[in-house]
């Protein structure tokens, strides 16, 4: 291990020679990915969160409803 090569015409990517994998060597943007991803799962998460208390109102309007029609 330690084989690498530089990619043309990007300064923070390398080529490990033996496996071929690419590396980016940029610990920013490393930790910056991270944190979108984070944060791309915390707002799915609300997303989801705010779904399930619109169908709980929902659930409960319709028995409202049928309660006042019933």
């Amino acid at each position: 291990m330690g084989d690498y090569a530089k990619v043309d015409g990007h300064s923070s990517l390398i080529r490990d020679n033996e496996s071929t994998a690419v590396i980016n060597t940029d610990i920013e943007a490393y930790y910056l990915a991270r944190k979108r991803k984070e944060m791309f799962k915390t707002q799915i998460n609300e997303i989801n969160t705010l779904k399930e208390e619109v169908n709980n109102i929902k659930n409960i309007l319709l028995q409202l409803v049928e309660k006042i029609n019933g």
